[in-house]
């Protein structure tokens, strides 16, 4: 999902209605392991969505998202809902309201198709795909062939709509043609590997950083030799953040506990829907209510304040959404390389002994983009003498 300011700032909030817990598909990687059968009503949602509508200190903006399983399984309900919001006579702007779908396409038809470009300006489909048909087939049952025919239809209604692309073990290998060929598609796309501990031993964690640092040193050439293209989160780190103040409360990397809130498909609210039954053996209604501890790893790494992190899975394994698992933490690295590789040369004058900024902010940028390359040259390139690569200094020869 797009993140906007009014989120970061406190006046934006985002909903999430898991509208059933069935999927047509069954993802090598899914997280969502004691379904039931249970499924929100229209009139509930409604009633929820007219709770925020009518709230005497309302938000500047909401994000309304429709989530699963399968949301399409639920289609006629999410038609439903969208419909009477905009029919409503509401005493304020109804365009401060985002309707949104996650969803793996596969289901679409005629009908849906019709009523959802008739609605293009109110609602969004936010596009699971993994890349390749070899890597889609391999992650997502097959389902190509499935969620092809629907590209076009998905491209002319929400071309700047990233796609959802997950990367597992078995596809790690295909990260690069994947992503050239979403955008083949004439689509953005936001990929990324999955947080779970789904690696295996120490030796097959090797295989898959090795694969995942070939992968992105192409991937940053592409993208160079591609300046137009939307440059995904992997290779385009928040370093600005490092350099904001660190003070105030602690929150998670995501918006749950902070601008999220998720109605499971019992009608029961949580932090976010991973705190769910549906995913957490011991369901959680308060992140605050987890002891806010980290682990050490995390705690004294330079880059604890730009690596992501979801707050459910942290709870599921450690019991704290505060104490960060570190399942991803050389796939991070890594990308955190392929980042600083993709700056320099996005800055190749930085290394210029006689280059002569114009402004003392032109020279603060560029004081901070050096310590950035160098920091992340010395601290993540071991990575890559752990998985056996040569460890290639992106900066500092």
């Amino acid at each position: 999902m797009r993140k906007f300011a009014e989120f970061e700032e406190g006046t934006g909030r985002e909903i999430v209605f898991v509208l059933t817990e069935a999927c047509n598909l069954n993802c090598v990687y899914c997280y969502e392991t004691n379904k039931s059968s249970q499924a929100l009503s229209a009139e509930f949602i409604k009633e929820k969505i007219r709770e925020e509508m009518l709230a005497p200190d309302p938000c500047k903006l909401h994000s309304i998202g429709f989530f699963g399983g399968e949301p399409l399984l639920r289609f006629n309900v999410i038609r439903e809902v969208v419909d009477w919001f905009f029919e409503t006579s509401w005493p304020r702007p109804v365009e401060k309201f985002l309707f949104r779908v996650s969803t793996n396409a596969t289901l679409l038809n005629d009908d849906m198709k019709r009523w959802f470009a008739s609605r293009n300006q109110n609602i969004t489909l936010g596009l699971s795909m993994d890349g390749t048909k070899e890597a889609q087939d391999r992650n997502r049952c097959g389902s190509y062939d499935a969620v092809i025919k629907h590209i076009d239809f998905i491209r002319e209604n929400w071309p700047a709509q990233p796609v959802k692309m997950t990367i597992s073990p078995r596809t790690i290998d295909q990260t690069y043609d994947g992503i050239v060929h979403i955008h083949s598609l004439g689509l953005p796309v936001e990929p990324d590997v999955v947080f779970e501990d789904v690696w295996g031993d120490e030796e097959s964690e090797k295989r898959a950083v090795r694969s995942w640092a070939r992968q992105l040193d192409r991937l940053v050439e592409y993208y160079f030799a591609h300046p137009e293209l939307h440059r995904p989160n992997l290779l385009n780190r928040a370093f600005h953040r490092l350099f904001t103040d660190a003070n105030g409360p602690k929150r998670t990397f995501c918006g749950a506990g902070k601008y999220l809130v998720a109605y499971a498909s019992d009608g029961t609210k949580y932090p976010c829907f991973r705190f769910a039954p549906l995913c957490a053996p011991q369901p959680l209604y308060d992140i605050l209510a987890t002891p806010d501890v980290e682990n050490e790893k995390c705690a004294s790494c330079a880059f604890d304040r730009i690596c992501p992190s979801c707050a459910g899975l942290n709870y599921r394994v450690t019991g704290s959404s505060f104490h960060r698992t570190s399942y991803h933490c050389r796939f991070f690295m890594v990308s955190l390389l392929a980042s600083a590789k993709l700056l320099r040369l996005d800055h190749p004058e930085d290394l210029s002994p006689s280059i002569r900024e114009q402004s003392q902010e032109e020279k603060l940028m560029r004081m901070r983009r050096l310590l950035i390359m160098r920091t992340v040259d010395d601290l993540c390139a071991p990575v890559l003498e752990w998985c056996q690569l040569p460890a290639e200094r992106p900066v500092f020869a």
